[in-house]
């Protein structure tokens, strides 16, 4: 029990080391990573930006509130009310310095915004390109993952075995297409073929008879004599009935040359 859990947990991690060095899983890591990496870079420039915007809000805002502030004192001067005036231009001062030190850190936050800008444009770049990397040699792990399967498949795959199951077939076709030639040679040459030949022409004469008694009768043409072929014209069904022709003349010139004849 022990050894089968003993064998079991080295199968499982030899499988997870097996897939940490697998160059797809590599790739595949680094590409995520990259994508994380751009994704975070993306979130701390809009960080940036935004308290960019805080900063150039607050500018505006510290600008009006001193332009409220010089219209006042206009106001109260216009009144007579010198002192009244002085208090608030005593503030816009105050507004004026805090725009000042406002302003400064806007040119800064500006800076950055833009550095910051331009670093994400070639982060995506250099991701783009590291991506297309990446594809690439996945594509090269995948076809030479294919071309050992290929290989493997070819070697353990004999031509010679293949060369001889061709000539075996070969040697089995031969044979059937012999058989087949010799049993339609035989099936000419047999007893039944002949009488089948026979049949065949003594159906074709009866048909000549009918069609000849038919066009008689219709008056197309007068009846027609029906010729019995000659013995000497029908033809000699096989070489079997010309060795018996052979050997009846044979016996025939015998008995006429014995001495009882003479």
């Amino acid at each position: 029990m022990l050894k089968r859990l003993f064998r079991y947990i080295r199968a499982l991690f030899g499988s997870l080391l097996g897939k940490a060095e697998n160059p797809e899983v590599i790739l595949e890591h680094a590409r995520e990573e990259m994508r994380e990496n751009l994704l975070k870079n993306k979130e701390r420039a809009v960080q940036a930006i935004t308290e960019r915007n805080r900063l150039r809000a607050e500018v505006e805002k510290l600008e009006r509130a001193c332009i409220d502030l010089e219209r006042r004192a206009e106001m109260a001067l216009r009144k007579g009310d010198r002192e009244l005036a002085k208090q608030f231009l005593l503030e816009k001062a105050s507004y004026t310095r805090s725009l000042e030190s406002v302003r400064q850190a806007l040119a800064q936050a500006d800076q950055v915004v833009e550095q910051v800008k331009l670093a994400i444009k070639r982060d995506e770049e250099r991701v783009r390109q590291k991506t297309a990397e990446i594809l690439a040699q996945k594509a090269r792990w995948k076809s030479a993952q294919i071309q050992n399967s290929i290989n493997r498949a070819l070697e353990g795959m004999s031509l010679d075995d293949v060369a001889v199951d061709l000539e075996r077939v070969e040697d089995k076709i031969s044979r059937a297409e012999a058989e087949a030639q010799a049993r339609a040679e035989m099936a000419q040459q047999s007893v039944t073929g002949r009488m089948a030949q026979l049949e065949d022409y003594a159906a074709s004469q009866q048909a000549e008879e009918e069609l000849a008694a038919l066009e008689a009768r219709l008056g197309l043409s007068q009846a027609p004599t029906v010729e019995m072929p000659q013995p000497q014209e029908q033809p000699v069904a096989s070489e079997l009935d010309k060795e018996l022709q052979e050997l009846e003349a044979r016996l025939q010139r015998d008995n006429n040359t014995s001495p009882s004849s003479s």
